[in-house]
């Protein structure tokens, strides 16, 4: 193969060489900067070809030329061949991003061109130990340019697949350079006559350099479009984040400031229901201190009447009706205790303690008042509670202040009925009745009447809140039809809410 000496030929060879070395450099930069290989590989390549072009420069003389050729270090003249021919292969598949559009093709590929580097350089220092050039020759000749044929034939057809505007870099640069390339291997062959073959390689080398460069400033205006768009999203997903966030953030303070209502809410129905629960539980302890105070005003003077009543059969040596009234006395007594320990009792039971009272108080009049007890057969009455000694109090009021003036029957009657859904309890004397009673009674002992009647509205008011009751009592005045006091009547409801 001549070399063209000639200031043109300097020229050409400068130019081709300087322009590789450019590229190559401006490669490498771009791949410090971006770390993507499809400028590593185009670089090498680049680079490779500027070492294979070295033989050919105008500045060295012939004779060191053609010694090197006939040399066995001219292996390296085919083995940079193929190995800058494999980068070529490799930076396609990267320009080209194979590996996504055909990746089984890509692998196979790069592991062929791995292996085929591999296989050249070890052939090569074979050649080059051995002393024997014509070794490589042959395998460059018959064997790599072959196959290097039929990769390009076959990457070209792929590459008419690659769904982008990037293949037609390839696909122009490469028929160019190759049919350049062939062009000038023949006519270094002498298959084809030319006084400087070296001249079409080195225009298929600029003219697919150039290409490849202007394929790789669009990719690179791609991945900066690509890239572009990739922060124009960042930012919209960044805008629309910030935007939900103060969506949440301001339904997470409305949240907050509901959660707060709710539970100031909360804390003041707390506070209600304590305030509440402290009143019943101070209401509760002064009714039973009332309750208290009511039992300490009638034990002592009931039981010291009693007892004296007691005493009187058996001074008289009536010891049945002794043992009788003592039985009921001791009976009373018992069911008052027991009465002591609950706030309610069973209706049966407060009427139970009721008779007792009844015939123990009947021992002062001589047995002289009728007690009846009329209760309807279809009310349970041990399912309805009441205060404990609830009634009591109006009973003791029947006796001293209406029946003890009363001259002729006395009379005292205990119903329970249940009428419109509601039980009704009703203690009715016939005495003389409240207006009288009050002007022949004591202030004092008025004044016992109308302190335990109020106890009794106040442990109602109570035992309703408590157990969510409607229990209340009226008191009235029973005339004749002239207008004549016949007695009192006392009744109460019972009623559920």
């Amino acid at each position: 193969m001549s070399i063209d000496v000639t200031s043109g030929g300097i020229m050409l060879w400068g130019f081709v060489t300087s322009g590789l070395i450019i590229y190559s450099l401006i490669c490498s930069l771009i791949f410090t900067q971006t770390r993507q290989r499809v400028f590593l590989y185009y670089g090498l390549y680049n680079m490779l070809v500027v070492v294979f072009i070295l033989k050919n420069s105008p500045l060295i003389s012939q004779e060191w030329v053609q010694s090197y050729i006939n040399s066995k270090y001219y292996t390296f003249n085919w083995l940079i061949q193929v190995i800058y021919n494999s980068l070529l292969f490799f930076f396609y598949i990267e320009f080209l991003e194979m590996k996504t559009h055909f990746p089984k093709f890509s692998a196979f590929l790069s592991k062929f061109l791995k292996v085929l580097m591999i296989a050249a350089t070890f052939l090569g220092i074979i050649a080059v130990a051995a002393d024997n050039p014509r070794l490589f020759s042959l395998f460059f000749n018959f064997g790599f340019i072959p196959l290097m044929t039929v990769m390009v034939i076959a990457a070209l057809w792929i590459t008419t697949k690659v769904p982008n505007n990037l293949k037609y870099f390839i696909i122009t640069g490469v028929i160019i350079y190759q049919l350049l390339a062939y062009l000038s291997l023949l006519m270094s062959y002498g298959i084809i006559y030319s006084s400087f073959p070296i001249f079409y390689f080195y225009i298929g080398v600029v003219i697919e350099s150039t290409i490849f460069m202007l394929g790789l400033g669009y990719k690179i205006k791609l991945l900066y479009a690509e890239k572009l768009h990739a922060q124009q999203l960042i930012i919209e997903e960044q805008t629309n984040l910030q935007v939900l966030r103060n969506s949440q953030k301001l339904e997470l303070e409305k949240q907050l400031e509901q959660k707060i209502a709710q539970l100031r809410q909360v804390i003041e129905q707390n506070e209600a229901e304590k305030l509440k629960s402290l009143a019943l539980a101070y209401e509760n302890e002064i009714s039973q201190l009332r309750l208290d105070a009511l039992r300490s005003q009638m034990n002592p003077h009931f039981i010291f009447n009693a007892l004296n009543s007691i005493k009187a059969f058996l001074i008289d040596n009536n010891k049945e009706k002794a043992i009788y009234y003592l039985n009921k006395f001791a009976k009373l007594i018992r069911k008052i205790l027991e009465g002591t320990r609950t706030d309610s009792v069973p209706l049966n039971d407060e009427l139970e303690t009721i008779s007792l009272y009844l015939n123990i108080e009947n021992i002062r009049f001589n047995d002289s008042v009728d007690f009846e007890l009329s209760i309807d057969p279809g009310i349970d009455i041990s399912t309805i509670r009441i205060p404990s000694l609830i009634l009591q109090p109006f009973i003791e009021n029947a006796f001293w202040h209406g029946l003890m003036q009363k001259r002729g029957l006395r009379r005292i009657s205990i119903e329970v009925r249940e009428m419109s859904g509601e039980v009704k309890l009703s203690i009715t004397d016939n005495g003389i009745g409240r207006e009288k009673a009050k002007g022949n009674s004591e202030k004092k002992s008025f004044k016992k009447e109308s302190l335990g009647i109020e106890f009794a509205q106040e442990r109602l008011n109570y035992f309703n809140r408590k157990y969510n009751t409607n229990y209340n009592f009226t008191i009235s005045d029973l005339y004749d039809e002239h207008h004549l006091a016949i007695g009192t009547q006392v009744i109460f409801n019972f009623l559920r809410n």
